[in-house]
């Protein structure tokens, strides 16, 4: 998080060196961003390895990164975000987000998320005139705070492909033509800064960022047991008691091509011995130290391995919500921190409707609700339902059945995790 005093804004604007001095605190950090990237993309550190000439130099990268991001932010967002508030006006801003693809905007900020440690979203009205939001790169946009206990968003920046840089404040959007002179304004309809973050926690870590060690480690082991299965063809021949191996007088192949071609070899006396010098790998060993990081990399991550056999779908669904217990704590910390993102988004919004069409929604009284699915053990849920059938209205009954579809009724089924902010 960047920082700086609020009172070195000129009613709200920052000027050129304190921008400035923003994006190189920024651009420190982006060498971060970058291996985070390249690590979500396969790219690991593992691909750059050398070895002697004459070695196998087998390099494997593993998609552990990919997995673990991929995981989370499906998971956060298992269904479309769902927005209520006053009515008519919030009907308004849903379709106005509906229009806007607000809908794979959400999934797109959920994985640069999980990738980066924040997300960035950006509202801008488009040539007809209509509000639109984007997803811009993590690694080209920001947002400055004041230095006090509330950090208060001041301005956000954009940094364009040739490094100039974009501001938007609360109402206006900044451009410098020239470094250090005066910016060109024009005022925004948003009545708000229209750019937000959404932030994975007050760490700003990566959802894989703690395991990356783990995972290089794990690389390095699957390629090493590579190198050793292909070093194994290249065996070395050891002769013990001979001397040398030379050719029969008159004959035209030497003993060596002899022995490549008729795989027989001739030894002086009973003593002398022929045996092929290999590496004899532990693969008992191997295998267990490769589970064993596996195993702290789904741990120390907190993502579960849905492979395991303990994830059998004769698992009663409350023995599933155990498993996922500390990888759902872990999505609730990043859901409030993404809700808050949602809910500056939708500020914006709200001030574009005002501006334009006269709509007034407050933005904090929207309710903004993350669904997830979990599995289900559909019989344990029928026999609940059939033991609460004495005592539950026979619409809560209808509504929680697993063999009707749920009316469209308030509430929620029975196993369907929802989280409202």
């Amino acid at each position: 998080m960047i920082t700086i005093k609020a009172n070195t804004l000129d009613r709200g604007v920052p000027s050129w060196e304190a921008v400035r001095r923003c994006v190189r605190e920024f651009e420190a950090g982006l060498p971060r961003l970058a291996r985070l990237a390249r690590y979500y993309e396969g790219r690991h550190d593992i691909l750059a390895r050398t070895r002697l000439p004459g070695l196998p130099n087998v390099r494997i990268s593993h998609a552990w990164p990919r997995y673990i991001a991929q995981v989370s932010a499906a998971y956060l967002l298992g269904e479309p975000v769902r927005l209520e508030g006053p009515e008519p006006a919030a009907a308004s801003l849903r379709d106005l987000l509906n229009h806007a693809g607000a809908d794979s905007i959400d999934m797109e900020l959920a994985l640069q998320q999980a990738v980066f440690g924040r997300a960035v979203s950006l509202c801008y009205e488009n040539a007809a005139g209509q509000p639109c939001a984007c997803a811009p790169d993590p690694r080209s946009a920001f947002v400055v705070y004041d230095d006090t206990v509330a950090h208060e968003a001041l301005f956000g920046v954009y940094l364009n492909p040739d490094r100039r840089f974009t501001v938007y404040t609360a109402r206006d959007i900044l451009t410098w033509p020239h470094p250090g002179g005066a910016p060109e304004k024009s005022l925004h309809p948003f009545g708000t800064l229209p750019m937000a973050e959404y932030l994975n926690g007050r760490d700003v870590h990566g959802d894989f960022e703690d395991v990356l060690a783990l995972v290089d480690a794990y690389d390095l082991l699957q390629a090493d047991r590579m190198n050793d299965r292909a070093q194994f063809s290249d065996a070395l021949l050891v002769l013990t008691g001979v001397m040398g191996v030379t050719a029969e007088p008159g004959d035209s192949l030497s003993a060596l091509e002899r022995l490549r071609q008729e795989k027989t070899l001739a030894l002086p006396d009973e003593h002398a011995r022929a045996e092929w010098l290999v590496k004899t790998p532990q693969e008992r060993d191997i295998e267990v130290l490769r589970a064993a990081l596996a195993e702290d990399i789904h741990k120390f991550s907190l993502t579960p391995d849905f492979s395991d056999e303990r994830f059998a779908g004769n698992a009663s669904g409350i023995a599933i919500k155990y498993k996922l217990f500390n990888f759902d704590n872990r999505i609730r910390v990043k859901e409030r921190f993404f809700i808050t993102g949602l809910r500056e988004r939708a500020r914006a919004f709200c001030g574009w409707l005002k501006a334009r069409r006269g709509i007034a929604l407050d933005a904090d009284r929207l309710i903004f609700t993350l669904s997830r699915r979990l599995p289900l053990n559909e019989l344990e849920r029928a026999q609940t339902l059939s033991a609460l059938r004495e005592v539950l209205p026979r619409e809560t009954l209808a509504f929680n059945s697993p063999l009707l579809p749920a009316p469209d009724l308030p509430g929620k089924a029975v196993g369907e995790e929802q989280a409202s902010v």
